[in-house]
């Protein structure tokens, strides 16, 4: 069992290092623009999400009659 834990942990260290391994990592510039583009994504679909529950609230108020 832990002959299986030490070769995988060791399979993913030889995997990560950056000269010899398989993994490229995002430089800086790359990283913050797809955080920004992420935070962007959110901001846009919050505000979909608030006007279709505003929508919703109100058309059900008129069924309802409260």
């Amino acid at each position: 069992m832990f002959k299986r834990i030490k070769k995988f942990l060791k399979e993913v260290w030889l995997e990560t290092v950056p000269p010899t391994g398989k993994v490229s990592w995002p430089d800086r510039k790359l990283t913050l623009n797809s955080t920004l583009i992420v935070i962007i994504c959110i901001v846009i679909v919050s505000f979909y999400i608030g006007i279709v529950d505003l929508i919703l609230t109100k058309l059900i108020n008129l069924i309802v009659g409260s």
